[in-house]
């Protein structure tokens, strides 16, 4: 009777087990793998926040969904990955605002010199009601963003040659740009040689002489070791960005619910967590150049005239291509302090 009895139980716990065993592994089969391909390195604020939205998707959706987070470009880079969400090879890419304008003219105006006078305003706008409506105009071209990350402030144009006082001292040196049209056709304003190449690339490019210089924050100047190759550096103050995170939207839309919850809700916490690392990030990055001997110069309000006055002459080019309404909203936005 005891051996019938033990036979019982150890079929009953084997049945259990295999039963618990196909449970569990049900559940391995049906998390969600994302993946998120970016161009900033583990070091910066951007690569960090990016890390913590992978942390935060697999916490709050009871790890239905895993992200597996790619950075400095080992899968895809700035323009590349935002190629990769259209066709399907990430979940999750981004770039600046400037290799955008293959995809959406919305963030176009933001590559326009001298459209914005002050940081600390430019942050508030963007995490405020114009994030709002930029977030807006995403969704209506195929795209979800979710994070809007405040990316170093200014940048500076830097170079391998000579000091630069005024847009007079460009002429003739070659300058590393991003996509962006606006962007090419500033430097060509400026006499410069504008040449559009991939950030992973431009380290190289520097280094070779393929370009002389770049118009980049410092932080990522830093961060990518550039300040080893560059001489001078110039704070002109001509145009401000920030850095994204997206997904195509029609992809969003497929996700169960709690996924979509979850990414959106990660996606908030840890842009606010990446834009507070931030901070004070620039100052810290150009005193690191100085100590590797960058000179850095800052232009008189008579040298600063001349370069509002060249650089917003492109405005008129691209009259029919910038969102005009954005444009407004943010002008207007600074008129009323």
């Amino acid at each position: 009777m005891k051996a019938q009895l033990l036979k019982f139980l150890l079929t009953v716990a084997t049945a259990a087990g295999f039963a618990m065993g196909g449970t569990a592994g049900a559940l391995a089969q049906n998390v969600t793998t994302l993946k998120l391909a970016h161009g900033a390195t583990a070091d910066q604020a951007i690569g960090q926040a990016l890390q913590k939205f992978g942390q935060l998707v697999e916490q709050k959706s009871g790890k239905a969904a895993k992200v597996e987070v790619h950075l400095a470009g080992s899968l895809y880079n700035e323009r590349t990955s935002l190629e990769a969400i259209v066709n399907g090879a990430v979940d999750f890419g981004g770039a600046s605002n400037a290799n955008w304008a293959a995809f959406t003219r919305t963030l176009m105006f933001m590559d326009l010199p001298y459209v914005i006078n002050d940081e600390q305003a430019f942050k508030r706008m963007m995490h405020g009601q114009i994030g709002q409506e930029i977030r807006k105009r995403f969704d209506k071209d195929g795209f979800k963003l979710l994070m809007i990350l405040d990316n170093g402030g200014f940048r500076d144009v830097v170079n391998t040659k000579r000091p630069i006082r005024t847009p007079a001292d460009l002429n003739g040196l070659k300058f590393r740009t991003t996509a962006s049209p606006v962007e090419i056709a500033m430097f060509r304003t400026w006499g410069a040689i504008p040449t559009a190449i991939d950030w992973a690339e431009v380290y190289n490019a520097l280094s070779s002489g393929v370009v002389d210089g770049e118009f980049v924050m410092p932080t990522w100047l830093a961060t990518a070791k550039h300040y080893e190759v560059l001489k001078h550096s110039t704070r002109n103050r001509a145009v401000i960005g920030v850095q994204t995170l997206a997904m195509r939207k029609d992809r969003f839309d497929k996700l169960p619910a709690n996924i979509q919850k979850a990414v959106l809700e990660a996606a908030t916490e840890a842009e606010a967590y990446g834009n507070q690392l931030d901070e004070g990030m620039s100052e810290k990055a150009r005193a690191y150049a100085a100590s590797l001997g960058v000179q850095t110069y800052t232009p008189t309000e008579q040298e600063m005239q001349q370069w509002r006055s060249t650089g917003r002459s492109i405005w008129k080019d691209f009259d029919g291509k910038v969102d005009k309404d954005l444009l407004k909203m943010v002008l207007d936005s600074q008129s009323k302090g």
